[in-house]
């Protein structure tokens, strides 16, 4: 089946059909992939298309809210010091300085709403069918990273379960990416999305460190290679190796059910790169 996986104005959602989410320990299975649903009302921008945006130019001033990068990145608690450098921080003080855009979209599956307000970067996700919210971060294609972003869920109604995290080394071109997740039973998620198949690399892992969604949580991804280290509040969980993506896009991921709106906010959002 033919899917456009396309980064639309800089957010895209599609619609995921679901498989089980319990919460036990499993190794890979495959499941079906997710079938795109286009919400955007104006065409899809090919952002490969365009320059890759420059994230530590002009002495560090980017997504700031009028700070240095580096003066950001300091009140941002990381697990372990980076050593690579800092590429993004965006504390979403100002609207005028984030690198995330106010996006309004809707269509016949749902809408999606995104701004800058009162110091954080939100998002309103209003769905009809099973559903997952793409956020996507400037960034060239990465290999190695370190990407850390708090995130809460702030209100919701319809289904009670609904998940958030990150997805990474997302390419358009082979529908291909990862994504790292939590969800509202304390269950975090690794899988590997290749075309039309899903790969449940980690298929739900019970943790401690967890808080509840609408309390905040902190994710930690660092990618050394084909080598992954995943944190919740700082707290190490596991790492997992698997080399079949190499390189690709990164953003905040999060799914849904149908019939549902959820209004999540992020902050504190840091990316490392060499």
């Amino acid at each position: 089946m033919k899917k456009n996986f396309k980064f639309l104005c800089v957010v895209m959602l599609f619609a995921f059909l679901f498989t089980s989410c319990g919460g036990k320990d499993a190794g890979e299975s495959e499941a079906p992939a997710p079938e795109p649903v286009n919400l955007a009302v104006e065409e899809p921008v090919d952002l490969a298309a365009e320059e890759p945006v420059d994230l530590a130019a002009e002495d560090g001033a980017d997504s700031t809210g009028g700070n240095s990068m580096e003066a950001c990145a300091q009140e941002v608690s990381m697990p372990d010091e980076p050593a690579i450098p800092l590429v993004l921080c965006d504390n979403f003080e100002d609207a005028e300085t984030s690198v995330m855009p106010a996006v309004e979209d809707e269509n016949k599956w749902g809408a999606l709403k995104t701004e800058v307000y009162n110091g954080k970067y939100t998002a309103r996700v209003e769905v009809k069918r099973d559903n997952a919210m793409w956020l996507p971060v400037p960034s060239d294609e990465l290999r190695d990273f370190i990407f850390q972003v708090d995130g809460a869920l702030t209100s919701h109604s319809g289904h009670p379960y609904h998940s958030w995290g990150v997805y990474f080394k997302a390419d358009e071109e082979t529908e291909n990416y990862y994504y790292f997740l939590i969800d509202n039973n304390q269950y975090y998620y690794f899988a590997l999305i290749r075309g039309e198949n899903r790969t449940n690399l980690i298929n739900g892992r019970k943790s401690e460190d967890l808080n509840p969604l609408d309390e905040g949580n902190t994710i930690t991804i660092a990618c050394d290679g084909s080598t992954y280290s995943f944190y919740i509040n700082g707290k190490f969980q596991e790492d997992f190796s698997d080399n079949r993506l190499q390189s690709g896009k990164i953003g905040i991921y999060s799914e849904m059910r149908e019939n549902t709106t959820l209004d999540w906010e992020f902050d504190n959002m840091v990316l490392y790169a060499p």
